[in-house]
């Protein structure tokens, strides 16, 4: 019996061993249901968002909403799945319903259910876009201060600090390599330090102006993008032609005097002018000046009393040689009014008191005028050397281009185009 006994025990399950072995089985039972349950739970989440996404792209986004907030209340203790819900609300808020103050609790409920959410930063820059279109600029300014805090230092400015924008200093180097930028004319006018000045508000404020622009995501935008594509393809197409044909687009004197003789004729006619003045700091001197000319006094005698002109004043006030359509002998500077006066004056005539752009007055009279002639080959040269490099140019670029069209093997239907109207 012992031995049958001790048999027994061993083949044979106890009473605590079938108890441990159901309390198992039950166990495994439970955690496979919920298991099944977490997963009915989880498809009904994901039936909730897709039929969220079809809503919004039917144009039903506070339907939408409504789906989003139910697949949240399935969701309980998943935080990360919640998370995700309350970002997709808030971005429904923020582009499409456009209603900010919603977004903007949206996107805090969605860092409080994760804070770690992948699309932080972009709701961080959602949240600074829509405090501003709320009008709560200092709001705003805040968030962007506590956003750039928890980035990386800045690494050590070097040169001039001109400006600043938030924490990122602009400095003289940056300034300049924005107006190098520049059509060559603009950058010689903005070597001045009061236009220098007003370039750089006008640099700050298109900084100010972008950066807006990508926290409210207009970089997304189809018009934009559109437009982008558009400027960076003229920009392409303009280097490659920089590349291509403008450098080496020079002209040579030889050349310049080639062509002159060949078009001489095409050369307007002009005059020559020999011209006097008398330059006067004041209006008051300029008038009296300009009285004492109506009473008959001699234009020369009274230059040499007083013209302030140094250099022509013991001259009589003769100032040399000018030919119609040309730059103003150098005593005259910029003067528009004057060039446009003396075309009409005859030998003997002069100008009344004008005031010049410096802010001097002139008096000028004219002493002598030619015929119309063809100018001479100097008087032009600055004109004809220009016309060299313009034909160059176009030569160059119909070469590269019949080169581009040939190896592309381009095709325009005419017929296609022919009597369409522009719109239509």
């Amino acid at each position: 019996m012992s031995g049958k006994n001790g048999k027994w025990k061993d083949t044979v399950p106890t009473a605590v061993q079938c108890a441990i072995l159901v309390v198992c089985t039950a166990t495994l039972i439970a955690v496979l249901i919920g298991m099944q349950r977490k997963s009915d739970i989880g498809e009904r989440v994901d039936e909730r968002i897709a039929l969220a996404g079809a809503l919004v792209n039917e144009g039903l986004p506070a339907e939408a909403i409504a789906e989003y907030a139910a697949a949240i209340e399935l969701a309980k203790g998943d935080a990360a799945r919640k998370g995700n819900l309350a970002y997709l609300i808030g971005k429904t808020y923020f582009e499409v319903l456009k209603d900010y103050e919603k977004a903007l609790a949206w996107f805090a409920r969605a860092k409080h259910y994760n804070p770690n959410h992948p699309e932080r930063a972009r709701m961080e820059q959602w949240t600074v876009a829509s405090l501003e279109r709320l009008g709560r600029s200092l709001d705003a300014r805040n968030r962007r201060i506590q956003a750039t805090a928890l980035r990386p230092g800045p690494s050590p400015t070097t040169g001039t600090i001109v400006a600043r924008i938030g924490d990122e200093a602009i400095t003289l180097a940056d300034l300049d390599a924005a107006i190098r930028q520049l059509p060559p004319a603009m950058q010689s006018r903005l070597a001045e330090p009061k236009e220098k000045l007003q370039f750089l508000e006008e640099y700050v404020a298109r900084r100010l102006l972008a950066e807006a622009a990508v926290r409210a995501e207009l970089q997304r935008d189809p018009q934009v993008l559109a437009e982008l594509d558009h400027l960076r393809e003229t920009l392409l197409a303009n280097a490659y032609l920089e590349r291509e044909v403008m450098a080496g687009a020079t002209a040579t004197d030889d050349e310049a005097k080639a062509y002159y003789e060949a078009h001489r004729e095409e050369f307007p006619k002009v005059r020559r002018f020999e011209l006097s003045h008398i330059e006067l700091g004041s209006e008051a001197a300029a008038t009296s000046a300009a009285a004492a000319l109506a009473s008959g006094a001699d234009f020369a005698d009274l230059a040499r009393k007083v013209s302030d002109n140094k250099d022509t004043r013991d001259k009589g006030g003769h100032l040399g040689s000018w030919i119609e359509g040309s730059p103003l002998p150098a005593p005259l500077g910029d003067a528009p009014e004057i060039a446009s006066a003396l075309p009409s004056l005859g030998k003997g005539a002069h100008t009344g008191a004008i005031r010049t752009p410096s802010g001097r007055f002139q008096i000028v009279r004219v002493d002598e005028v030619s015929s119309p002639t063809v100018p001479a080959f100097e008087a032009v040269r600055e004109q004809v050397l220009q016309r060299v490099r313009q034909e160059k140019i176009l030569n160059r670029q119909e070469e590269v281009l019949t080169r581009l069209r040939n190896a592309e093997k381009v095709v325009i239907y005419r017929e296609a185009i022919e009597g369409t109207k522009t719109g239509k």
